[in-house]
């Protein structure tokens, strides 16, 4: 691909420091006035509390703060690297919703047509990657194109 060419840069990210440090990796190391970045969170709402159960006014109360809360939190995390691309380089931050993590950013990769993803990893250790799984990993393993995670 030619340096003048339009690249499409998908960038996965969360709320932790390692998603500001993927990001901010890209803007120092592989940026291109010429790309196209989609920043995707996949946003995941825990309520704390099961489904299915009768709740009175009072738990459905704190269930509806809650999920502002948290849809406040995601808010925030789009506005801050919609933020940071700013003035700098043409893109657009998406959340998406219902699935995994990395199923879903799979999916938008393709939507998107990307042609690059960057991510993050967290480090989790190798007992509870076996047992959780990792995004990084499932990005890896699942992606249609060039895959970067950036680690600390």
């Amino acid at each position: 691909m030619a340096e003048s060419e339009s690249r499409v840069v998908m960038i996965a990210v969360d709320a932790s420091a390692q998603a500001d440090e993927a990001f901010e990796w890209y803007l120092n190391n592989l940026a291109r006035d010429s790309d196209s970045v989609k920043v995707v969170h996949c946003a995941e709402f825990h309520l704390g509390m099961s489904v299915g159960i009768n709740y009175d006014e009072k738990q459905i109360a704190q269930i509806t703060e809650q999920v502002k809360k948290q849809q406040n939190e995601v808010d925030n995390l789009k506005s801050k690297f919609v933020d940071k691309l700013r003035g700098k380089i043409k893109g657009e931050a998406f959340i998406l919703n219902g699935k995994k993590p990395g199923e879903a950013i799979i999916e938008a990769a393709e939507t998107h047509k990307a042609n690059l993803i960057i991510c993050g990893t967290r480090g989790l250790g190798k007992i509870r990657r076996t047992f959780m799984g990792s995004v990084s990993d499932f990005i890896v393993q699942h992606a249609r194109c060039p895959v970067v995670v950036v680690r600390k």
